[in-house]
């Protein structure tokens, strides 16, 4: 069974639903014969790191929403992902453009480190307050989960897999995907949205008895 993910580094939703479906997977009987892959999206194509302002600041000046309002809306999104065993802080997330980011991670899913790259780069967003717009910072990241930084550097410089980024975000928009995160198990159940692991399980086993218990 193969679940295909379309996401994005500085998406919350993703980061909380990506934790429901590990947690259906670990009830899943069956969890040793399905396999991950991630594909390209970016939530906030606009998004850009600006220095001095807090998240809170930026995404209001981007989204031309009140303070308060974001404010409000971020906590409620970090309780959620507290709920689901995941660390959202805001107070230390910086918002930054995610395309070269996706660069690499094309290169870290050639190299078999994609998904290692994928839940990486959640963790050092959501969790670290890393900048993934940084060339440095990514560099540092794609070598801690096992690539070769100098390749990885000259990805970013090159603007290499640019339009491998671009395919996955097209394919994304032929499938119908308004979102993220979007789920799709074996190329034709799809699952759209941090749905609680109650759902994730139900549709697991429902494809299992549908195209694999009777082979």
């Amino acid at each position: 069974m193969k679940i295909t993910i379309w996401s994005d580094f500085v998406c919350p939703f993703c980061f909380i639903g990506e934790a429901h479906l590990n947690g259906a997977l670990e009830k899943f009987e069956h969890a040793d014969d399905v396999s991950i892959e991630y594909k390209s999206f970016q939530l906030m194509p606009d998004g850009e790191y600006v220095s001095g302002k807090d998240y809170v600041e930026t995404l209001a000046n981007m989204k031309g929403m009140p303070l308060a309002q974001v404010e409000a809306m971020l906590k409620q999104v970090a309780n959620s992902a507290t709920r689901s065993g995941v660390d959202i802080n805001y107070d230390i997330a910086k918002l930054a453009n995610t395309f070269d980011a996706h660069r690499v991670f094309q290169y870290a899913k050639e190299q078999g480190k994609g998904n290692e790259f994928f839940q990486r780069s959640y963790v050092a967003h959501f969790t670290e307050g890393e900048i993934l717009s940084d060339t440095e910072t990514i560099v540092r990241l794609a070598e801690e989960v096992g690539l070769d930084g100098a390749e990885v550097y000259k990805i970013v410089e090159n603007q290499t897999n640019a339009e491998k980024v671009e395919q996955d975000i097209s394919e994304a928009r032929a499938v119908g995907v308004q979102g993220v995160p979007f789920f799709v198990i074996d190329n034709k159940y799809a699952v759209s949205g941090a749905q609680p692991v109650e759902a994730f399980s139900q549709v697991l086993n429902q494809v299992w008895e549908e195209e694999y218990a009777k082979k």
